[in-house]
């Protein structure tokens, strides 16, 4: 029997794999027992995974940030330049035109041209192509990583700093929800928003996007009490 939130589990599993690479193994381990106790638990709730995949997603965020700023300023283009080596020059020749022309090959990949272009055969080996090829680029990463760790353990505490000050703003956030009873849900459902993004599964908060949410709080508080009429 399968399980009634096997959907959820599915991605929180494919999010375990795509952990970034030097994410502590103590974390992966306990991702892995959470998911382990959660599928074999045919009682647990859509809640309680998406609970859990917020709490491992905390845990991973330094990590995936650090590896991010490590890594990621040239990782498209010497992903893609890994992916046209393994790939036949004649199928290279069909792409050629859009790449080109500023377009990148994942990005390509995805397109309708995609399709146009290349015919099955060869879109099954350009997409098998991107993916030995983010191996190799993430081995590459991971490789970098270790011989800068000392840049990469700094990297992770700005991240676990920044990541102190989203949670202590989103905790503000949900605490203005006591000032009016009128605006309550509509700020808490706000709130509980950017922290169902620290999940593994969902795009990060933002820092630049809390602090706006606050400002506009602020600012309809401020004009409410404009509008009360002096006695």
């Amino acid at each position: 029997m399968s399980h009634p939130h096997e959907y959820l589990l599915k991605e929180y599993a494919i999010a375990i794999e795509r952990l970034v690479p030097l994410t502590p193994e103590p974390i992966i381990e306990e991702a892995k027992k959470l998911y382990e106790t959660l599928a074999a638990d045919e009682n647990a709730s859509e809640r309680q995974i998406r609970q859990a995949l917020i709490y491992i997603g905390k845990k991973e965020y330094p990590y995936s940030k650090a590896y991010e700023a490590l890594c990621a300023g040239d990782e498209e283009t010497r992903l893609q330049a890994a992916a046209l080596q393994k790939i036949d020059a004649e199928i290279v020749g069909k792409m050629k035109p859009a790449l080109d022309s500023g377009v990148h090959l994942t990005d390509y990949a995805n397109s309708k041209l995609f399709e146009k272009d290349l015919t099955s055969e060869e879109r099954y080996r350009v997409e098998q192509a991107i993916l030995e090829a983010h191996d190799v680029i993430g081995k590459q990463c991971d490789d970098r990583a270790r011989e800068r760790a000392e840049t990469y353990e700094k990297l992770v505490a700005d991240a676990r700093a920044e990541q102190e000050k989203m949670q202590a703003l989103i905790d503000g956030l949900r605490a203005m929800a006591e000032r009016d009873p009128k605006w309550a849900s509509e700020i808490i459902g706000k709130a509980d928003q950017f922290e169902e993004g620290w999940s593994i599964v969902e795009r990060d908060p933002s820092l630049e996007e809390i602090q706006k949410e606050i400002e506009n709080w602020t600012a309809v508080f401020e004009e409410a009490e404009d509008e009360i009429p002096e006695v």
